[in-house]
């Protein structure tokens, strides 16, 4: 009788490898020949990691470690979240008096908010499902804004204790489970190697670095995996598979959204440059950019031209001038003409 073994992973993952291999197709020529003909193929294979479950040795190591790493910071000068927080504490708090006003004051109207959105919930229960939501979602819509402000009030206190020598220590022992849970295996789940190989903390921690310099991109990526499911199960927030599936899941759709993301602001400058050549090719060369006239320029050039035209009507002579000019010239020319023959008759 065959006894179950318990599992020894906390997770298992798989990510896939670009491969390089060659492919031979064989067929026969005219001449009833046989030609074999190769070609290199890239093909994508899954390469597997687990997250050991740690050992109850193990769990003693971790704890020394985290002692001893506290005990260098502090020896280095870095102050306990105690001292921070007691140092604060005599110059007056975290925050100023106007920031702690404002605080209060925020929990207040979030806690006011809630009991509307009780009292809205009970008082629309006959009312139409159009103006049930509509009066909620608007409650809904303050709530968050206050709790938007509440976080950030929250989160600049908390950065505060960041270079603390608990939490200096706290990532230094992150640090340790990531170099002693990651593991490659095969296919069953079956153990092949420490992912960063034998040894203490610095000689794993120095695999660690080559294989950042490396740069295969499945190796970063399953660093970068490895450093997410350990930190969440360190700190408690993933201990199922379950758990680290929903993890690894929303990892995932992160690095979709940030390729899209590149995908766009790449195509965005290539649309600007195609639509900053389209006008310049269809724009005509000799044809002149039509200036739209005011009324006022209209008038004016009305009256220029109506004074143009009266000047021409005063230089350019008329009908009547040219026939009397002629009848004057021919009456001119007649009485020359007798007094010409008077002269000669009294000679």
């Amino acid at each position: 009788m065959s006894s179950k073994k318990t599992n020894r992973w906390l997770y298992k993952f798989s990510i896939n490898k670009e491969v390089e291999k060659e492919e031979s197709t064989t067929s026969k020529n005219d001449k009833g020949e046989d030609i074999t003909v190769t070609k290199t193929v890239t093909t994508e294979e899954p390469v597997h990691f687990g997250i050991r479950k740690p050992t109850r040795k193990m769990f003693d190591g971790g704890e020394l470690f985290y002692g001893v790493t506290l005990s260098q910071g502090i020896k280095s000068g870095l102050l306990t979240k105690a001292q921070l927080s007691k140092r604060y504490d005599n110059d007056g708090g975290v925050l100023s008096e106007p920031d702690k006003e404002k605080y209060a004051q925020l929990y207040l109207e979030l806690f006011e908010l809630e009991n509307e959105l009780q009292r809205a919930q009970l008082n629309l229960e006959k009312a139409s499902e159009s103006k049930k939501k509509e009066e909620l979602s608007s409650i809904l819509e303050k709530m968050n804004e206050v709790r938007m402000q509440v976080q950030e009030f929250e989160s600049a206190q908390s950065n505060i204790f960041d270079q603390t020598a608990e939490n200096r220590a706290r990532n230094k022992t992150i640090m340790w489970w990531v170099l002693h849970l990651a593991h490659t295996t095969d296919e069953k789940g079956e153990a092949l190697s420490p992912f960063f190989g034998e040894g203490d903390y610095d000689e794993r921690l120095e695999n660690y670095d080559l294989k950042e310099e490396d740069g295969d991109l499945h190796i970063i990526e399953a660093m970068r995996k490895f450093a997410y499911f350990i930190s969440y199960w360190y700190n408690g927030q993933a201990n199922t598979e379950e758990e680290f599936a929903n993890i690894d899941k929303a990892l995932d759709q992160d690095e979709e959204e940030v390729e899209e993301e590149a995908e766009e602001k790449a195509e965005k400058p290539k649309d600007k440059e195609s639509k900053d050549k389209e006008p310049k090719d269809k724009e005509p060369k000799d044809k002149e950019p039509k200036v739209e006239k005011s009324e006022d320029t209209k008038e004016v050039e009305s009256s220029s031209e109506e004074g143009s035209k009266e000047e021409v009507k005063q230089e350019s002579p008329t009908k009547e001038r040219v026939i009397e000019a002629k009848d004057k010239h021919k009456s001119e020319n007649k009485s020359e003409g007798r007094s010409k023959n008077k002269a000669n008759q009294t000679a």
